[in-house]
């Protein structure tokens, strides 16, 4: 895979914007119970958000200040620019706002290798390390395809009690590591509205797990057409956040990073596709 492609790819799927539970955890915990007092909250701590994805040939580290609920006020999250960002002593350029990449030449980010991340904030050291997976290897789908007739495809909720074929996902999983499946559908599917909200079905992302295999249904695959399917290795530390980001515990916000919140993580990526084929019902 071309690592360009891959980093563009790692940008628009993978990224969930976990930093958002850090942004919004001390706006929950006020909207729960009385409103934190200016001598309760510390705007000093900086959130960061980072994915470095293996094959990739550069990286990104975001920096955002936090959202806290003041009573009737409000102080907003924003970019936070002009800091001085170093990856394993190499300094970053600051491309927008608050936005800070390194760019590697020919060089890529390859598995098992180790990357530390390093600035001065508000006078604090913020510090935060991630490992590169290993790539993803030996992915297999089985079927690779389906058939559905054409009159029965347009249903976007209804099935017959025959639609429940098995799909089965496997891959190599020496370690027992973590991982994310992600399921994109046809770009050009038509998918109803529902309200306005039809167009949240056309990506949807798995629960981390640990495991070399992942199974779902002919359900899951609703209208015709090719499937972008990734199966991505995550370190524990990214499964750890988005069970947090999953749960109602949104007060107790975790970090990995020293002197601040948010993700500074790394993961490697596989890609498989899944058909359905249209057939008439003629």
């Amino acid at each position: 895979m071309n690592p360009k492609k891959a980093n563009n790819m790692n940008n628009i799927l993978i990224k969930l914007h976990l930093c958002a539970v850090f942004v919004s955890a001390l706006t929950f915990m006020s909207s729960c119970g009385e409103a934190l007092t200016e001598s309760e909250i510390n705007t000093d701590m900086p959130i960061v958000e980072s994915y470095l994805q293996e094959g990739s040939n550069s990286l990104t580290v975001a920096l955002y200040s936090m959202e806290i609920y003041l009573g009737e006020d409000y102080v907003l999250s924003s970019p936070i620019g002009g800091q001085s960002l170093t990856v394993n002593g190499m300094a970053l350029t600051e491309t927008s706002t608050g936005t800070y990449s390194l760019e590697l030449g020919e060089d890529t980010l390859r598995g098992q290798q180790t990357f530390d991340l390093s600035f001065t904030y508000n006078g604090k050291s913020i510090t935060a390390a991630t490992t590169i997976p290993d790539k993803v290897t030996g992915l297999t789908i089985s079927p690779e395809y389906i058939t559905r007739e054409e009159s029965s495809s347009s249903y976007y909720f209804t099935f017959d009690e025959s639609d429940s074929i098995e799909i089965n996902l496997t891959w190599d999983d020496p370690k027992g590591d973590y991982y994310q499946i992600y399921i994109e559908s046809p770009a050009t599917a038509d998918i109803p509205d529902m309200g306005g909200m039809g167009t949240q079905f056309r990506r949807r992302m798995m629960q981390p797990f640990r495991g070399g295999s992942y199974s779902t249904t002919s359900r899951e695959f609703r209208t015709t057409g090719t499937y972008n399917i990734y199966v991505y290795r995550v370190n524990k530390d990214y499964a750890d956040l988005y069970e947090r980001v999953s749960s109602t515990d949104l007060a107790n916000p975790t970090s990995a990073i020293t002197n601040a919140f948010g993700v500074f993580t790394a993961m490697s990526v596989a890609k498989t596709t899944f058909k359905v084929i249209a057939t008439s019902s003629e």
